[in-house]
C-alpha cells in the first residue's frame, strides 16, 4: 500500500507552514550549558501518535534517569494508548496526550494549555527539531529552559538549541544528542530501547502465555507473530502463509502465536494460536517470555526490542539501519530478494540460538 495522498499533502503542508513561521520569528542560539544541578523536573514534548517514535525516546529517558536519579519527568506524546508504554519507567510523573490536530480542536487544545501551564518546569525538551505541533505545545510550556535541534524550521522561543553532528545511526539514539546542552560527553556505547518491566508484568506474561499453550504445547519453542504495518512497509498474508508453511515443514512443533489488533481480527490460519492485549506493556511482556518475536518494522516490533524479548525484524522498504534492532542477540533482515523458504530457515536457526 502507497502513502496515501491526503498525507503526502498534510506533510507538505507542514513544511509550507513552517517555512513561513520560520521567517517570521527568531530563536535564541545560547552556547552556555545548564547545570544539571539545577534541574529537577523536565517535560519531554514528542507530540506523535506512533508507537514507534515513543518507544524512541526510552534512551533519553532512562539516560536522564542515569545522570539525575531524583529528577521527575513528564512526557507529552500524541496518543494516550501509545503514552501508557512509558508509565512503567521509574522516573516518569505524568503523561500527557494531545489531540493530533492542535489547532483544529479548540476545546482541547484549551485544556492542554491549562494542563501544561498549571505547572513550572526546571526543562522542556523539544526532540523532534522541528514539528508544527511540537513547537506549538513547547511555546505554551512553562519552563525554565526551553531546548531543542538547531533547525531553520524553529519558530518557538528557546533558551538553548544543540547543533546536531549526527553522532548516532539509529532513530531511538538521536535525541540522546540534546544531553549537550548539559556539557557533558553523550553517550556511546550500550544505548538500548528499554520499557523497564517489571518482574510482576513479565511473570503475569508468562501465565497468560502458559494458560494458552496448555498442556498440548508446554514444551513448544513459541513465536510472537504480528502481521500488520504501515502502508508499503506491510508483508502481504500470502507471504506469512508461505512463510509458515516451510517452518512447519522444518519443525511441526513450533507454535506460531498471531497477535491480533483491531485491524487484524482473525488469525492466518488454523495451525497458530491467537493472542491480544490492549496494554501495551502487558503486549511487550508477552514478546518477552515467548522464545521469539516476528514482524515487519511497525509498532509492536520496537515494543519487543524495548521489552528485551528476542527478536527477528524483517525489514522491505524503510532502513534497518535507522528503525532496526539494536541488540546484538537480536536480527533485522532485509528480505527484498529472498524467498519465503529463506527466511523461515533463518527463523529456525534463529529460534535454536535464542
Amino acid at each position: 500500500m502507497k502513502i496515501p495522498l491526503h498525507v503526502r499533502f498534510r506533510k507538505k503542508l507542514n513544511i509550507y507552514l513552517l517555512y513561513i513561521l520560520s521567517k517570521l520569528t527568531k530563536t535564541v542560539k545560547n552556547s552556555q550549558t545548564i547545570d544539571k544541578n539545577e534541574i529537577t523536573s523536565i517535560v519531554i514534548v514528542r507530540p506523535n501518535y506512533r508507537i514507534g517514535n515513543i518507544i524512541f525516546l526510552t534512551p533519553l529517558i532512562n539516560e536522564i534517569h542515569k545522570e539525575m536519579p531524583l529528577c521527575k519527568i513528564d512526557v507529552v506524546v500524541g496518543m494516550k494508548l501509545a503514552g501508557n508504554i512509558l508509565k512503567g519507567l521509574p522516573n516518569i510523573d505524568r503523561v500527557i496526550d494531545t489531540p493530533r490536530s492542535l489547532l483544529l480542536n479548540p476545546i482541547s487544545l484549551y485544556k492542554l494549555i491549562k494542563t501544561t501551564r498549571a505547572k513550572k518546569y526546571d526543562l522542556a525538551i523539544d526532540t523532534s527539531g522541528g514539528s508544527v505541533s511540537s513547537q506549538i505545545v513547547t511555546t505554551l510550556i512553562n519552563a525554565k529552559y526551553k531546548v531543542s535541534f538547531e533547525s531553520e524550521k524553529l519558530f518557538m522561543p528557546l533558551t538553548h538549541t544543540v547543533k546536531s553532528t549526527e553522532p548516532y545511526t539509529h532513530a531511538g539514539s538521536k535525541a540522546l544528542e540534546l544531553l549537550k546542552v548539559f556539557g557533558n560527553p553523550i553517550p556511546s556505547t550500550n544505548i538500548e530501547l528499554d520499557i523497564k518491566l517489571t518482574p510482576i508484568e513479565i511473570e503475569t506474561a508468562q501465565n497468560a502465555l502458559d494458560k494458552l499453550l496448555g498442556n498440548n504445547h508446554k514444551s513448544s519453542q513459541t513465536i510472537a507473530l504480528f502481521r500488520n504495518a504501515r502502508f508499503d512497509k506491510k508483508i502481504p498474508d500470502e507471504w506469512w502463509q508461505e512463510w509458515h508453511k516451510e517452518l512447519m515443514r522444518l519443525d511441526c512443533t513450533i507454535v506460531v502465536i498471531d497477535i491480533l489488533s483491531p485491524d487484524i481480527l482473525t488469525k492466518l490460519n488454523d495451525k497458530c494460536l491467537e493472542y491480544s492485549n490492549k496494554d501495551l506493556r502487558a503486549l511487550g511482556a508477552f514478546f518477552s517470555v515467548c522464545d521469539a518475536y516476528i514482524s515487519a518494522d511497525t509498532g509492536p516490533l520496537h515494543i519487543s526490542i524495548a521489552s528485551q524479548a528476542n527478536t527477528l525484524a524483517l525489514f522491505n522498504k524503510t532502513s534497518k539501519e535507522h528503525y532496526g534492532t539494536l541488540s546484538s542477540d537480536d536480527m533485522t533482515i532485509d528480505i527484498n530478494g529472498q524467498k519465503e523458504i529463506d527466511i523461515a530457515k533463518i527463523t529456525n536457526k534463529y529460534l535454536n540460538k535464542a
